[in-house]
């Protein structure tokens, strides 16, 4: 799974009793090796992603797996309560009955777990599926 955070100052942005609104982009790339759930061998992956009290769900890939999302969510927030994770949930999705649980990571916030040195964000890889 690959994904990257990145915080950037918007310049619309004010200072309102000293607080500064920033934008975070949350990028779900895609996904490698994932377990089959499905009787024809595949799985209908999706990812539900959960930080700082806001919800997003990326859509699903039929009889995958190895999905490729490229889902972009951006969302405001105030730079003083930056979260501190990113938690994202894989799901097969099930046309009858319930959803399948695939897998799920917590992905943390801290300076050096999100910039890579540069001033870029950092991409985070797990090709050992961790």
């Amino acid at each position: 799974m690959l994904g990257k955070k990145e915080c950037n100052i918007d310049t619309a942005s004010t200072l309102d009793d000293e607080s500064l609104t920033v934008r975070m982009r949350i990028h779900i790339s895609k996904a490698t090796n994932l377990a089959v759930k499905d009787m024809n061998g595949f799985s209908d992956p999706y990812v539900k992603v959960s930080i700082g009290g806001h919800k997003f769900t990326t859509k699903v890939v039929p009889k995958s797996l190895n999905p490729v999302w490229n889902a972009s969510f951006d969302f405001d927030l105030e730079a003083q309560s930056v979260p501190d994770q990113v938690n994202l949930v894989f799901w097969d999705k099930d046309f009858i009955g319930k959803d399948d649980f695939m897998g799920a990571v917590d992905i943390p916030f801290d300076e050096s777990s999100i910039w890579a040195g540069d001033g870029m964000p950092k991409h985070f890889d797990d090709p050992s599926n961790q």
